[in-house]
């Protein structure tokens, strides 16, 4: 049994270096490195699980030999290909050769699967070499440098907030507050980037990923556009409504990372408000002629909106609990309905938080609801207000069907 264990990881380290070689292979063919390929990189994994193995067996010096004879022939390589007319630049192909090493001795001892989520995410990482370069060119210097401020604010400052609750009711904590605010932003920087990796691609994608990041931007931007664009004021609503759309979706992945039960309560009506916009969307498309679009969003990456969302986010949490102790669950309502105004994603981290104590689910659920329903009707104003005749139309008339179909979940279902 112990033999056949044993066959097994060396099998797995050798399917597992085949799979990165097959992709250097690939790359080189068209015209790439030059340093290994599809029969080089299983050898790697291969040394590094006989170096594991020997490390085990005969002495722990072994496996850092191995290391260092695999770092030697990896330098000698390097420097090798470098040399002459044609030099070969960068060194992805060496450090990749060098974790292929360990992934090999990782299926010595038995870590399959770190080692499969490994070869898989570095693999991912060298294929998508050209979309990181164009999306690292596409970076402005302002971006970059309010990367590293919430990277700082993120990783560096989170850890040492402290992890308990201040105040009265225990309405303040610090370490929470921020983690949600690490959170939600965390959503956004994915909206970013994938609308830095397409670019222009037409009003509805631009719709879509704008919805990642902010759905009252996207409501907002476009309604502006339609008064001047009148001719595509279908395309323009198309984008609010399918930005829309995901904002339900975007609540219910918020929900089922915080709270699990509370997840439950709300996958019917929040998917089924989801469904609809989607349906109709698809309706809605076909329409529609190909136009170019793109909407302009401030990047997420900032610290300021960070910030005021936190603060928000604290505010909410404490009129939440405030309101749960002195009006029970009416004062919960309120507080969603008010909060609805402006942003739905605090009062749902607030609930979702609060259920997870002494706010009944059925309360959470309802109050996530009516925030929901509240910021889609702001939205509808916000289309009639300042969006053209027709857009304003399109979409209010599309929002009343979602408002009175969430008020049937609120009070028949």
């Amino acid at each position: 049994m112990v033999e056949l264990l044993l066959f097994k990881n060396f099998f797995v380290a050798l399917a597992l270096g085949a799979f990165v070689g097959l992709e250097r292979e690939y790359h080189r063919k068209k015209g790439g490195h030059q340093y290994a390929g599809i029969r080089t990189f299983p050898l790697i994994a291969l040394f590094g699980a006989l170096a594991a193995y020997f490390g085990e067996k005969v002495s722990p010096w072994a496996l850092v030999g191995g290391m260092l004879l695999m770092g030697i022939i990896i330098l000698i390589s390097y420097f090798t290909l470098n040399q002459g007319k044609h030099k070969y630049m960068g060194a992805t192909s060496e450090v990749a050769g060098f974790i292929t090493f360990f992934i090999g001795a990782l299926c010595y001892y038995g870590e399959i699967t770190f080692a499969a989520v490994l070869t898989i995410t570095m693999t991912i990482i060298l294929y998508a070499r050209s979309l990181l370069h164009n999306f690292a060119q596409k970076l402005t210097r302002k971006e970059i440098q309010d990367t590293l401020k919430f990277a700082v604010v993120a990783f560096v400052i989170l850890p040492f907030l402290p992890n308990q609750a201040y105040g009265p009711w225990g309405i303040f904590n610090p370490y929470i507050i921020w983690l949600m605010v690490v959170f939600i932003s965390g959503i956004s920087f994915v909206g970013y980037i994938a609308m830095k990796f397409f670019g222009e691609k037409g009003v509805p994608l631009a719709g879509a990923l704008g919805g990642l990041v902010s759905s009252t931007a996207v409501t907002t931007s476009f309604a502006s556009r339609s008064k001047k664009e009148k001719k595509i004021f279908r395309a323009l609503a198309l984008g609010v409504i399918i930005a829309n759309g995901l904002m339900f979706f975007r609540v219910l992945i918020e929900v089922f990372v915080l709270n699990i039960d509370l997840f439950g309560k709300l996958f019917l009506p929040l998917t089924v408000l989801g469904a609809v916009s989607v349906i109709f969307s698809l309706l809605l498309f076909r329409k529609l002629k190909k136009i170019k679009a793109k909407i302009n969003l401030e990047s997420p990456f900032t610290l300021g909106p960070a910030l005021k969302f936190g603060a928000f986010f604290a505010i909410v949490l404490a009129l939440a609990q405030i309101g749960h102790v002195f009006l029970a669950s009416k004062g919960i309502y309120i507080v969603s309905l008010i909060s609805g105004l402006a942003d739905v994603d605090a009062i749902t981290v607030s609930l979702s938080q609060l259920a997870k104590g002494s706010l009944a689910l059925e309360t959470a659920k309802n109050g996530i609801i009516v925030a929901a329903l509240t910021n889609v009707a702001v939205k509808g104003g916000i289309a009639w207000w300042f969006g053209g005749k027709k857009f304003g139309k399109l979409v209010l008339s599309f929002f009343s069907v979602l408002i009175l179909l969430g008020l049937v979940f609120l009070f028949v279902l």
